[in-house]
This record gives structure tokens, sequence and C-alpha cells, in this order.
């Protein structure tokens, strides 16, 4: 089909063959580019999933290659299965067309091209060729929950003390996770840190101070300079951790995801004939969002693919560049032209893609107004066919309780006439709370999207508080929760008569050990809320309402502790009905009955999967994995996100990566929320123990330099600050790509506020990026309010009462009783007496189990019968 004169057939051509659209002059040329390296910078909606799998279209109806000589690669399992279906149906509609020009099976359209993630690739090459490095290849890969039951196990038992790690277990734990990422990550042995990092105290520690004479004296380093090397003092007393943690998973004959990249990366780069089998094997290979590539992955792909002019397509967008904190460098993409060039030597072509197919045309204004400092040489974004003019809101509220409610209003409004899919894109999942009750209080159902979003919501974190409580006798943050919720509705006067009863066994424990309590503070450092609730004391000391609730609940802890023993999914389904949470969700409106039931299968979920996945599935291990996947800020579960025009979706920015929603908020565009105040003022790896030093990372050249060169502590700590301010700068360019991603996930309608007032002392403002957006010609600013003049007091006000305990049913409660009534009659019986015998759950489990057990023992005796029929019971 390739003709004297070129290929036989044009992208254009092509499309117009298969009844696809024609691809703009931009697509053509990705398509239709020569067999050989080359870059395409792809823009937020510029059809790069189309445009790749027209290029394989392209390239196999010219027979340039064949299908099974292409290989795709791409970060998600998602990304990854619409990939390799969008390049199998056009493949099909190629096959069909051609179908009366060829014999039947033309071995030119044979074969299915391989499409998988980076770690997926990894991962064969690990099982083909790790004996290479004295590796089994039958190792078996650790997911998240095995990775951090490990690790913390590790932690546990380490049995050397370590003043530098003076720190809780879980903090510990994440630290040696992190470091052994970054450590495989940047290829790096432990030696190799441990040996930088006495070099650089040994030069820090030698310069001297500076007098008044301007002359070197002896002394103590400066306070920061001081900080600097006992944060490196603490890395270093990591390394012991680290390599324990690498013995225990050569013991278990496993590795995690970053042990399968720097392997897989370690083959290619010293084994030259694995690159050449690759190359002839794959002929074509498609690199998608290459700039999230970090240098395990660079060092792979450059060693298999690069200095060759071997075929080779990377396509990114280094404005979506937000997981430089997961080690992906952006440079990788700008330098992709240096790193795999042509035949003849010369730099691979850049190609852009700069038209966008989802976002209309006042989106993509706001968007390349706040890309315009990190394009580079990335053309802007421009509208292409069928986007509309687009609608962009901008508000600056006094406080951020008038935010959410703004937020929520416009939401509503959209929401009231259906159709669309909606989104509110937080910085951080602390913003999650308010902006959701907001939109519930309008009848709005929400969804929490995460395991960081599943556990603040209210019926998960009832189960999980529950679970807390039968596992640590000091959870008294969770008892108290349960106390005070709405089915106990324990009041303060109880829960504090609880508290002294606690003293008092703490005391009389003490003093039974041997031990005196302190007559002027008159506390005890372990008194346990939980053990009080198995040992009330004297029922006078209570309200007689509050000690019997607060004696069934004991009753139903105490059950619950005899069957901690069994599977942890059947105990969280056990918690879940000795809570009631099922009927609770089950009772409620229609929307919120939904979110409910979703929340909980999803919990339900998690247990199953840690249930397989961890080594020792204890419900101990399980509640650690469950506090660091709320306490990271990222989580430890990704998960798959799915559009859904049910509720409205509230997530981090970051979970929105790769999704698009007709209708997307952006909440906290204000000063030290977004961008983010942590992150700004991160000092890199001077401040964080778990942080690579930039120098020994493969990516250092593209970072921040901290300059050792000065003569005395006063030269030092001036480099010092200069690093510090070159790491803010950097993480505002990081704020501000996350900020565009934020901004270009939404088609038609982007709402986007700030706010002056929250829990701060101080009143906060907009951040630049609000102010970018606002000067927008043709975005609405629909309120602006007016900075607070100086000494202002913050208007949010202080807690409001809360008439306690509350009703939980509120105007609801008629009917739930009436529900009541006919249940206690269905029962044999008249209705409750009086509220209390509405927590005798016990009994109720007890007729389903007897229900359960009765059909259990008719389906024996039939099947003893010979009787193979389904019975009716």
């Amino acid at each position: 089909m390739t003709g004297a004169g070129g290929p036989r057939w044009s992208p254009e051509e092509l499309a117009l063959a298969l009844r696809l659209p024609v691809p703009t002059p931009e697509q053509s040329a990705v398509i239709a580019a020569l067999l050989g390296a080359a870059v395409v910078v792809a823009g937020a909606g510029s059809g790069k999933t189309e445009t790749m799998s027209a290029r394989v279209v392209w390239l196999v109806a010219n027979e340039l290659v064949r299908p099974d000589q292409v290989l795709g690669l791409t970060f998600t399992t998602k990304a990854a299965g619409e990939l390799a279906g969008r390049i199998r149906v056009r493949l099909a509609q190629l096959r069909a067309f051609l179908g009366a020009d060829g014999p039947a099976g033309d071995p030119a359209l044979a074969g299915e091209p391989a499409v998988s993630t980076y770690h997926a690739y990894a991962g064969r090459l690990v099982s083909e060729h790790a004996l290479r490095l004295g590796v089994e290849p039958s190792v078996r890969l650790l997911t998240e929950a095995m990775t951090w039951q490990l690790a913390q196990k590790v932690v546990r038992t380490y049995d050397v003390d370590v003043p530098e790690l003076d720190n809780a277990e879980a903090t510990v734990t994440n630290w040696l996770l992190d470091l052994a990422g970054e450590l495989a990550e940047h290829l790096v042995e432990p030696d190799q840190l441990r040996r930088w990092t006495a070099e650089l105290r040994t030069r820090v520690l030698a310069k001297p101070r500076r007098s008044a004479s301007g002359r070197g004296v002896a002394g103590e380093p400066y306070a920061e300079v001081r900080k600097l090397v006992d944060r490196a003092g603490s890395r270093a007393a990591l390394l012991p951790l680290v390599e324990r943690y690498e013995r225990a998973k050569r013991t278990a004959r496993a590795i995690d995801f970053g042990d399968q990249l720097a392997i897989a990366a370690r083959v290619a780069d010293r084994f030259a004939e694995v690159g050449t089998a690759e190359r002839a094997r794959f002929r074509a290979v498609l690199l998608d969002e290459y700039q999230d590539t970090g240098h395990a992955q660079l060092t792979l792909l450059r060693a298999l693919f690069g200095g060759q002019g071997h075929p080779v397509t990377a396509v990114g967008d280094p404005a979506q560049a937000i997981y430089g904190w997961r080690g992906a460098s952006a440079a990788n993409l700008t330098r992709f032209a240096t790193h795999f060039r042509a035949a003849t030597g010369e730099p691979a072509p850049v190609l852009p893609l700069s038209t966008s197919f989802r976002n209309d045309e006042l989106i993509l204004d706001v968007a390349n107004e706040l890309s315009r400092e990190i394009r580079a040489d990335v053309p802007a974004l421009e509208p292409g066919p069928g986007t509309g003019p687009g609608v962009v809101h901008a508000a600056l509220l006094e406080t951020v309780a008038e935010e959410a409610d703004w937020i929520a209003g416009r939401i509503a409004d959209v929401w009231q006439d259906g159709g669309s899919t909606i989104a509110v894109l937080c910085r951080r999942r602390a913003q999650f709370d308010l902006v959701a009750s907001a939109l519930r209080a309008r009848g709005v159902p929400v969804e929490l999207v995460g395991l960081g979003g599943l556990l603040a919501t209210p019926e998960v974190r009832d189960l999980v508080s529950t679970l807390q409580v039968l596992s640590d006798p000091t959870a008294g943050a969770a008892l108290a929760r349960l106390l005070t919720g709405a089915r106990w509705r324990v009041g303060g006067r109880d829960v504090a008569a609880l508290w002294r009863r606690a003293r008092s066994l703490a005391a009389r424990h003490e003093e039974a050990a041997g031990g005196t309590r302190d007559p002027v503070r008159d506390t005890v450092s372990d008194a346990s809320l939980v053990e009080a609730l198995d040992d009330l004391g004297p029922p006078e000391a209570y309200s007689e309402e509050g000690y019997r609730r607060m004696a069934y609940l004991a009753g139903e802890l105490a059950a619950l502790r005899r069957r901690t023993a069994q599977p942890l999914p059947d105990l969280v389904a056990d918690v879940e009905r000795t809570l009631l949470l099922d009927v609770e969700v089950a009772a409620a409106p229609d929307r919120e009955r939904a979110a409910g039931r979703a929340h909980l299968d999803r919990f339900a979920e998690v247990a199953a999967d840690f249930s397989v996945d961890a080594e020792v599935p204890t419900l101990g291990a399980f509640l650690a994995y469950l506090a660091a996947a709320e306490d990271a800020e990222r989580g430890l579960e990704a998960g798959v996100v799915d559009v859904d025009t049910d509720r409205v979706q509230v997530l981090t920015v970051h979970a929105a990566k790769g999704l698009e929603w007709d209708v997307v908020a952006v909440p906290g565009l204000t000063v030290e929320v977004f961008p983010d105040r942590e992150s700004t003022r991160s000092s890199g790896w001077l401040t964080s123990v778990p942080t690579l030093p930039y120098p020994l990372r493969g990516d250092g050249r593209d970072l921040p330099v901290l300059d050792l060169a000065a003569t005395d502590q006063k030269g030092l700590d001036d480099a010092r600050k200069d690093f510090v301010e070159a790491c803010r700068e950097r993480a505002v360019r990081e704020e501000r790509r996350l900020v565009y991603v934020a901004a270009t996930r939404a088609r038609h309608l982007l709402l986007t506020a700030g706010y002056w007032w929250d829990a701060s002392v101080r009143p906060r403002g907009p951040s630049d990026f609000l102010r970018e957006i606002a000067g927008v010609r043709g975005v609405q600013v629909d309120a602006w309010a007016d900075p607070p003049p100086d000494g202002a007091v913050n208007p949010l006000p202080p807690p409001a009462p809360v008439p306690w305990p509350t009703d939980p049913l509120g105007d609801r409660r008629p009917l739930v009783e009436q529900g009541a009534a006919l249940l206690g009659a269905a029962l044999g019986g008249d209705a409750p007496a009086d509220e209390a015998t509405l927590f005798a759950t016990e009994d109720l489990l007890a007729l389903e189990w007897a229900r359960d057990a009765e059909i259990l023992l008719a389906e024996r005796a039939r099947l003893a019968a010979g009787d193979d029929t389904t019975a009716d019971v």
C-alpha cells in the first residue's frame, strides 16, 4: 500500500475513508510524522488519545508497521484501557474498509498493539530479565496495603533506639516508605546517601563563624544551619530501617512499585541486548503523559529506545506536570528532543497540539492566563470546532462559610436543571466538609471521592470509630464521637461523669501498682474512657437515661469484641449491622440513601481488599493503614475515579487529573490556601527528612541548588536563604500548574472563589490566581469583598450553642415513630413503650440470625432427603 512516492494514505484521506472527523493541520503533522523520534506537546483537551490512535492506524494502513509492532505506554490502567480500546476500534474500522482490497487475514493488519501502564511494562521486563541482576523473576508485587503493613512491621520491631527519629510510629513508617521510594526512583543506593550525608556534615561544620572584624572564628553554626545538619542526620538514621525493609522484601520474595521500575531500569541500562530485543519487537513506541515520568522511567526508556533514531513519540504537556512530589520531572518532556535524537543525530522535532476540543472559549482564556508563566515556548490553547463561548464566575467573599454557600448556591441552580456532570475541586481535603455540608443543605447529593474522602463521610466515620474502640482501649476520641452522635446522644454532663470514672479507675490501677496520684494536678495520664464504659460504676453518678444508654452501648461493644477474630470483611459487616447503619441509610431520603449505601459498600471493598493483600490482615493493621491514608494528603490509594451524573463529586485537584466535567467549582483561591501554604513554604530536602537531597536526584540539575562554597557560617546561611527562596518560587510554579489543571477540567461552566476570613487570626484575601481569573475579559465577578480594615475582628461567629442532645430525626420523627410502631406490630408485639427500646438492636439481630439458621437447617434437611429443588422458606 506504500508507493514509490511515499505513503498511500494521508491522514485526511484516511479519516474520510473511515468516516472519522478530519484532523486539524497540527494533528495531521503528528499522525503522519516520519518514522523517528518526536515529541508532541499536547495541551489540555487537545484530543491526544484520538491523535495517538490515528497515528497507529496511519502507520498500519501505510504498511510502515504491523499492529503487533506497536507499543503504547501510559500511567493508569484506566488510561491504558481507553487508549487500547480506541486503537482497537480504529483498526477494526481499517480492516473492514480494506477488506475488499486485500485477502482476509492480511498479515499487515494482523495482531494487536501492546498497550499497558509504565509499571506493567516494567513488570514484564522484570519477569523476563531480572535474573540478569540476580533477582528472582517470580517475585510478587506488593500492593499499597501490603507495602504499608510490611514497613510498619519493620518500624515496630526495630530494636535500636534512634533519638533522631523520636516520632510517632505512623510518621516514621511514612518517612521510611517515602525515602525508600525516592532512593528507588533515582537509582541511589543507601550507602551513597550515607557517604554524601557524612561529607555534607563535615563541610558544613568545618566552616567558622564570622566575627565582628570579619574574620572566621570557631563556634556553633547558625541555628538554621544546625537544623540543616540535624535533618540530614535524621535522614541518615532512617537508612538502617530502609535496609531492613529491603531485606524484609527479599525474605518475602516481594518487590514494591519502586523496586519494579528500578530493577527494569538497571536491567535495560546494563544489558544492551535487552534494548536490542525490545527495539526489534516494537517498531513504533507511543509514550503518553511523558511529563509525569521520573528518572527511573527515563533511564529505562532511554536505554531501550533512545539514541538510535528509533520511532518513539512522546506526548505530554509541561503545564500539567503536577506530580513532582512523587518524583516526576517535567524536564523529561522538555529535554526529550535531546534524550531521543533522530538517526542523523539531530534533536527530535517538537510538534504542538494546541486546539482544545473540551473547553469553551472563555474557560480557555482563563487557562491561558493562568499558565502564561509556565508555558515557555508552548503555544496558548485555541478553541476547537463545536465549542461554545463558555461561562466563568469569580467571587471574593468575606468568609469561608460565605464562599461555600456561594458555590453551593450556584451548583444547586445547575443541578435543578439536570443533565450536567459537576465537580468541586479542592486543593486540600480539609476543604471537603464545608462545601459538602453546604451542598447537602440544599438537597444536592454529594460524593467525597477517594479513600481519604470516604473516611470523612458520617456513616463511615461512625463505623471506623467503632473499630477503633474495639481495637484500642485509649481511643477515647472515637468513643466520644459514638456517645455524642446521632444514635446515642449522651449529654455533656454524662460524658464528664464518664471521664471522672476513667480517672478514678486509672488512679486505682496506679495505686495498685505502687504509684501515687499527683495531688496538685489531680490528673491521671492513662485514664481511658473505653475502660470506664466497661465499668461504669454507681448508676447515681449519671442521669438515669445516660446510664441506660451507655450501659447498652457497653454491651454492644463487648459483644463485638468477642467477634473481632473473624475475617476483617465479616467484622466490618457485623459492626455495620450492630450500629444499625444499614437501617439508618435505608431510612434516609432517596438521594442520601444512595450515597450512604455507596459509601458503606466502598468501605467494605477497602476492607476486603486489605484482607486479601495484607500479609497479616489484623484489625490493628487495617486501622493503621486507614490512619495513614487519612493523614497523607494524597492518600495511600488513588483509586479509579469515574465521572458521575447522579451526584456532585468533591475531590482534590490531583485526583481530577485526566477527567472532565460540564461544571467545575474551584474554592479556596485564597492566600496560603491555593497556592498552598505548606507547599510554598517547604525548603525541600533541607527540612524534609524523607526527601532525597537534590544533588543525588537524577533531575538534580533542574532543581534549586544549595551553594556550599561559602567560606563561613554567615555565607552558608545566606546561601541557605537563597535556596529557600528558590524552593518557594519553584513551589509556586507547581501550584500554578495545579490550578491550570483544575480550570481545564471544566467544559462549559467554571466557578472560582476565595475569601478573606477562615479560622486564621489575620485575614487572608485573594490569591494571585483569583485576581488573574477575575481580570480576564468576560469573567463575571459576582462579588468582591473589600479588604478588612486594620485591626478588624474575625467575623466568623464562635461555634453556636447546640441543644444537647439534639434530635437527629428532626421533623421526620413522626414518620419514623409510625414506622417503629408498624415494626413492633409485625414482630407480634405492641409499639415500643419508650425510646430506649429502639436501641435494642441485639433482639433484631437475634431474629435475623434465627431466620438465617432456619433457612440453613431446612436446606440441610432437604439435601439429606435427596431434594435439590429450591426451598420456599
